[in-house]
């Protein structure tokens, strides 16, 4: 689903990025059982957190490969 969109925007479409970034992405979900177990977080907050680190780095993406220039 989205969480494989994530890891493969993440590894950049390199097999060895995506490893890498699978990786962290399991280690966001472990974490956030973690946090639910002894926090007693609610389960939509991994995913929250995995949608603010998609967020930047598309934004940071989008900033870094593409220049606003004016017209006229």
């Amino acid at each position: 689903g989205f969480t494989a969109i994530i890891v493969a925007f993440l590894g950049r479409l390199h097999p060895v990025g995506v490893l890498l970034a699978g990786t962290a992405i399991a280690v966001t979900y472990i974490g956030g059982e973690g946090a639910q177990i002894s926090a007693g977080l609610p389960k939509a907050v991994t995913g929250l957190f995995q949608g603010i680190i998609l967020f930047y780095l598309l934004a940071f993406d989008l900033l870094t490969r593409y220049r606003l220039t004016r017209v006229g």
